[in-house]
């Protein structure tokens, strides 16, 4: 119980820090029971989360959000998190045809209780990436999903636009090429940094790679004075995390209305993400 309620009590930190974050290329909507992201240009897939209906109200609401989705003539994706009102709510949307392709973990990373970690010099430099490098780094997203991504070299710029934007992209590059790439996210008055897109080239893995561009978001966080980081985390992703200190606060389903498109069966389980990606999905997981 005392497990449970310190989770409970996390996550409503987290989602009182997140509701009014904005996401790159979409228009923010606070609502009192939910927050929704509309996009904008090009994408015509909604993001809600965050619901809070009364048991009494639930399938009036649901069906009041979809609704407004199909009349603009919009796909959804509706966040459900384990913390979410009525705790039936995944059922509800599936009742309504909505599926999850897979489950996701918010798990956080309490700061404070990491140190900061050296690295032998190796040919690979692990930086703070530059607007020049935008494009390229997108493509080796591409490359480790096996799945295109039209709308990630747009959403990379606008999230570290030196003026506007909420976030710090790291790329780790050899002499000629960017081989992997993550990025975190800074969400003003929200005690927690998020962190995404952590990827590194097949190749490349096993060398402590990941761990420089890992090791590299959280010194920042760490030099911000922000006490806590959060990751969606894939299941081939959590106990990996789960070794580097981050604890679980709960069970996250990506609810669609649209179905995931369907890739070649993955090759190994070093391929498990890539089988999870969709090109209209807006926000990689680490």
């Amino acid at each position: 119980m005392e497990d449970l309620r310190w989770r409970r009590e996390l996550f409503e930190q987290y989602a009182s820090g997140r509701r009014n974050a904005r996401v790159p290329g979409y228009s923010l909507e606070v609502g009192a029971d939910i927050t929704r992201h509309h996009p904008q240009g090009e994408d015509d897939e909604a993001l809600l989360w965050l619901a809070r209906f009364p048991r009494s109200a639930a399938d009036r609401r649901i069906d009041e959000e979809l609704a407004n989705v199909r009349n603009r003539g919009w796909h959804a994706e509706w966040k459900v998190h384990d913390f979410d009102e009525p705790d039936d709510l995944k059922g509800r949307l599936e009742a309504r045809g909505l599926s999850c392709h897979h489950i996701e973990a918010l798990m956080v990373l309490d700061v404070a209780s990491t140190r900061a970690r050296s690295f032998d010099e190796s040919n690979v430099e692990v930086k703070v990436a530059s607007a020049d490098e935008i494009e390229e780094i997108a493509r080796v997203q591409e490359a480790v999903w096996d799945c295109r991504l039209p709308w990630l070299a747009r959403a990379l710029r606008d999230m570290t636009h030196p003026l506007t934007g909420t976030a710090s992209l790291y790329c780790a590059r050899t002499a000629d090429r960017i081989v992997g790439s993550g990025w975190i996210e800074f969400h003003g008055g929200s005690r927690f940094a998020q962190l995404c897109g952590g990827a590194l080239l097949e190749a490349y893995r096993g060398r402590g790679i990941y761990a420089r561009l890992f090791e590299a978001r959280v010194a920042e966080a760490r030099m911000r004075g922000v006490p806590c980081i959060a990751v969606d985390a894939a299941p081939m992703s959590r106990p990996i995390l789960e070794r580097r200190g981050f604890r679980f606060v709960c069970h996250t389903y990506p609810m669609r209305t649209r179905a995931y498109e369907p890739l070649p069966t993955p090759r190994s389980a070093a391929h498990e993400q890539a089988a999870a990606c969709d090109p209209h999905r807006r926000v990689l997981r680490e």
